[in-house]
């Protein structure tokens, strides 16, 4: 069986979720990675990616405005529908501005 070497701070992958430790040791988080093709969740991923008692709420026009829930969420749901379905129901302008931040992202 070969090893894998991860950078410092990762400490292993299973399927495509890494456990990355937290700063200062003694606890974890997860790290989603989505994939094109939709992935299955567990209720450890659940936990970890939905907001506090699972409770949606927004402030001042802002969906899930505290501690990073928005993006936590919008991992889960590209995580567990995949990236070609999250493309496949963008109308046409939303395509072609994803295409472009996508391009200036990759030059960079």
């Amino acid at each position: 069986m070969r090893k894998l070497a991860f950078p410092i701070g990762i400490l292993s992958l299973h399927g495509n979720v890494l456990i990355v430790l937290k700063p200062g040791g003694g606890s974890y988080d997860l790290m989603l990675i989505p994939k094109i093709e939709a992935q299955l969740i567990n209720y450890k991923i659940y936990e970890e990616y939905t907001p506090t008692l699972n409770k949606l709420e927004f402030f001042q026009g802002v969906f899930l405005p505290f501690n990073n829930e928005r993006q936590k969420m919008l991992m889960l749901c590209l995580f567990n529908m995949g990236i070609r379905e999250f493309i496949s129901i963008l109308p046409q302008e939303s395509k072609e501005e994803l295409l472009c931040l996508l391009q200036q992202d990759l030059k960079e």
